[in-house]
C-alpha cells in the first residue's frame, strides 16, 4: 500500500527519485499516467493491467469510454528504476506539467497508486481534501452509502 508524503526534484534531465518507502512495492517497474486531477500517477504494473482488463469491457461505441481509454493509455508510459529508484518523467508528461530542472515535486501515497503533483497544485489538492467543510461531509457521505 502506498502512503505518505514525499518531496522531491527534477534534475536537468527529466529525473527524479521514487520515495525509498515505494521502491521495493514497484521493484518490477511501473506505469506512469495522467490523472484525472492535475497530477500525474504511477501504477503498480499488476495495478495497471487490472485497470486496463477493467476499461477493455467499456464499449466501443460509448464515447466518453473512448475519451477515458484515450486519457488513460495514450499518455501512459512504463518506467523503470534505476539503483538509486531514479526515473525518467517522459518529455510529453514534463512538457504537459511544466517540470523543469529544480522543480519540487509531491509524490503522494494514495493507496492502490502515487499521485505525483506541482508544488503548486499540491497545495491546491491538499486544501481540498483536508481543509474543505464541503469536501468533508462529502466524504462521509461516501463513507455511509459504502
Amino acid at each position: 500500500m502506498f502512503t505518505g508524503i514525499y518531496e522531491h526534484t527534477i534534475d536537468k534531465k527529466g529525473r527524479t527519485s521514487l520515495p525509498a518507502r515505494f521502491r521495493s512495492l514497484l521493484a518490477e517497474g511501473a506505469y506512469i499516467s495522467v490523472g484525472l486531477d492535475k497530477n500525474l500517477i504511477i501504477y503498480s504494473i499488476p495495478f495497471f493491467e487490472k485497470m486496463a482488463n477493467d476499461v477493455s469491457g467499456f464499449s466501443l461505441a460509448d464515447p466518453v469510454a473512448r475519451k477515458y481509454r484515450r486519457r488513460m493509455f495514450n499518455k501512459a508510459e512504463l518506467i523503470e528504476f534505476d539503483a538509486n529508484g531514479r526515473f525518467l518523467l517522459p518529455t510529453y508528461l514534463r512538457d504537459e506539467f511544466n517540470f523543469q530542472d529544480g522543480d519540487k515535486i509531491i509524490f503522494a501515497g494514495s493507496s492502490d497508486y502515487i499521485e505525483i503533483w506541482t508544488e503548486e497544485e499540491w497545495k491546491n489538492a491538499e486544501i481540498e481534501a483536508f481543509h474543505d467543510e464541503k469536501i468533508s461531509e462529502d466524504f462521509a457521505n461516501l463513507l455511509s452509502n459504502h
